[in-house]
């Protein structure tokens, strides 16, 4: 009952609910980026990521996958950081499906599964931010998405091509040519990166005299 309550948006910021979709953060004195990682099919993939946003100085946002059993296997960690405020996380749906290839219902369904998961495991709303999979969006996509009170789709500004099979040479590659002031860019947590590849990943940021904000923190607590 207190995770569906929870969910209840009142009817007039529902119809005035309006879709703001981002790619890069709002222009700021302080040279940031949005490290954001995606799914969480590897249970290595997504503990090597809290690591670094417990040991580093590197805040993440993770756009939650509901299915993979790697979000119960570290919910202690995950609770711990987000109390911290070191990560920060989005709805991502609960199966992955092209939302644009489903009908209203399923939208609802796969948006509000993930919801409630993410309310009853760590007793968190990660509303306004959602991932559309595929980054796969329409007009009826985000609207069903505005009525659950996700009003922010959130897109990228560069990929470190990693959602497939990519050589783990030429994800870093990617990752050096689109870490860059002021962007948000998509990584993934489906297969374990090398420690080696992690390093760089994190040494390129350090070169770049970057460093890596949650949304909630580059956009502000009341932005929707």
């Amino acid at each position: 009952m207190a995770a569906t309550a929870a969910l209840l948006i009142p009817q007039v910021e529902i119809a005035e609910s309006k879709s703001t979709v981002i790619s890069r953060l709002p222009a700021s004195k302080t040279r940031r980026f949005a490290w954001t990682i995606d799914d969480g099919a590897s249970s290595a993939a997504v503990k090597s990521y809290l690591d670094i946003a417990e040991k580093g100085d590197q805040h993440l946002t993770f756009f939650v996958t509901s299915c993979y059993a790697s979000w119960r296997t570290h919910s202690k960690q995950i609770s711990r950081l987000l109390a911290a405020g070191k990560i920060q996380l989005g709805n991502h749906t609960t199966l992955h499906r092209d939302l644009t290839a489903v009908s209203v219902s399923e939208i609802r369904k796969q948006l509000y599964g993930c919801h409630l998961f993410m309310l009853e495991e760590f007793g968190y709303d990660a509303r306004p931010y959602f991932r559309p999979p595929y980054g796969s969006t329409n007009p009826t996509v985000r609207s069903v998405a505005a009525e659950l009170g996700y009003t922010v789709p959130t897109m990228w500004y560069g990929s470190f091509g990693d959602s497939s099979n990519t050589p783990e040479g030429r994800v870093v590659q990617l990752a050096n040519k689109w870490i860059a002031n002021g962007r948000i860019v998509i990584d993934h947590c489906n297969r374990a990166k090398s420690q080696h590849a992690l390093d760089q990943i994190q040494g390129f940021i350090k070169a770049k005299g970057l460093h890596s904000v949650t949304l909630t923190e580059a956009f502000g607590k009341n932005f929707k």
